[in-house]
């Protein structure tokens, strides 16, 4: 019988690329549901897969810093305060993921 691939080894195309690219909830297994050894097993993974977590972090602060630069450059240099308003709102929310992000990796890497 031919061995089926996990869902973290399913090649994927096109937009999965992209989104597993940015994205890390692939990576990681419910750990709140269970009995308490399928619980253990999955923090265990979890905090495996952590290694993983800073990586992400570094693709998300040079995004941040792509979105800064475009909004400098709206704000300055075009004078569209429009354009600038939703990349300081994009802004913020690459700035809450990457806060997230920190505090699950130092969860996930302590103890």
């Amino acid at each position: 019988m031919p061995e089926v691939p996990s869902p973290a080894v399913k090649r994927t195309h096109g937009r999965g690329v992209v989104y597993r690219y940015f994205f890390y909830d692939w990576l990681f297994r419910d750990a709140g549901s269970g009995s308490s050894g399928e619980r253990a097993v999955a923090l265990r993974h979890n905090r495996d897969q952590a290694r993983w977590l800073p990586l992400y972090i570094r693709r998300w602060g040079v995004a941040g810093a792509v979105f800064l630069a475009l909004e400098v450059l709206a704000e300055h240099v075009i004078g569209n305060i429009v354009l600038a308003a939703a990349l300081v709102v994009v802004l913020v929310l690459v700035v809450l993921f990457l806060l997230i992000s920190v505090v699950c990796w130092v969860f996930l890497r302590s103890s």
